[in-house]
């Protein structure tokens, strides 16, 4: 007698187990992950792609985190197996190609999220949108500008402190922080003369948005130099110059 209600009471814990197991599987949700990149450049025409190359889906990392904020699972983009299991609840998963607060030519910064939950046992498919999160700044000289000046430098000076050197001929744009950025300049006269000027910052500035600093001399004295930001000009005075030998 003693031995057959030890036997039902192992059966029953058996049972107990085996339909937790049961339920919890029920519980577990598979997942995928992709990631849908808006590429285009606010109020221009322009693609990022104009100005740098674009990350491809293994150079994104993947961050998964639950309702409280807590990190489920983090990773390459393309390590993550649609096979893991997670409990079911809500959800968020970041894609992010870059860092924030890396500065210079070459270094954009991509980044998105997106909620989901889980329910069941069901799969999901998660997209996540992605879009540029710093700015774009570039440097133009006219034709004016070149044959007064034959030699120059302008330093792009963020609001974190980079600083970032545009030489004559440079054509690249420089990845910076959506935050504030002055530009600073070096120039050679035909004279041999170097002068420096520093310019006015621009704040207030905007993400997933390209900055165009236009540079011209349109004296022939050489006295003034012309600088358009948007739709601000800005006249940067040089003192008494030698343009020519």
């Amino acid at each position: 007698m003693k031995f057959n209600k030890t036997a039902l009471w192992l059966a029953a814990i058996l049972a107990l187990v085996s339909c937790t197991k049961d339920k919890n599987a029920l519980l577990q949700g598979k997942l995928t992950f992709d990631v849908e990149g808006d590429y285009m450049v606010a109020d221009t025409k322009s693609k990022v792609s104009d100005f740098t190359a674009l990350p491809g889906k293994a150079d994104f990392t993947l961050t998964i985190k639950d309702s409280e904020g807590k990190t489920f699972w983090t990773g390459k983009l393309t390590e993550w197996s649609s096979e893991t299991q997670i409990p079911s609840g809500n959800y968020t998963a970041s894609a992010e190609y870059g860092a924030e607060g890396t500065e210079g030519f070459g270094k954009p910064w991509f980044v998105g999220s997106k909620s989901f939950a889980v329910s069941g046992a069901k799969q999901t498919d998660v997209v996540i949108p992605i879009a540029l999160g710093n700015t774009i700044v570039r440097i133009s000289t006219t034709a004016m500008f070149d044959n007064y000046f034959t030699d120059y430098t302008f330093t792009l000076v963020t609001g974190n402190g980079s600083k970032i050197d545009f030489v004559k001929g440079e054509t690249r744009a420089a990845f910076v922080d959506a935050f504030r950025f002055r530009v600073n300049g070096t120039l050679t006269t035909q004279g041999g003369s170097i002068v420096t000027f520093a310019g006015d910052e621009y704040p207030s500035i905007e993400e997933k948005t390209c900055y165009t600093i236009s540079f011209d001399a349109p004296n022939a004295g050489g006295a003034t130099v012309n600088v358009s930001f948007n739709d601000t000009l800005e006249t940067v005075s040089l003192g008494e110059l030698e343009l020519n030998d």
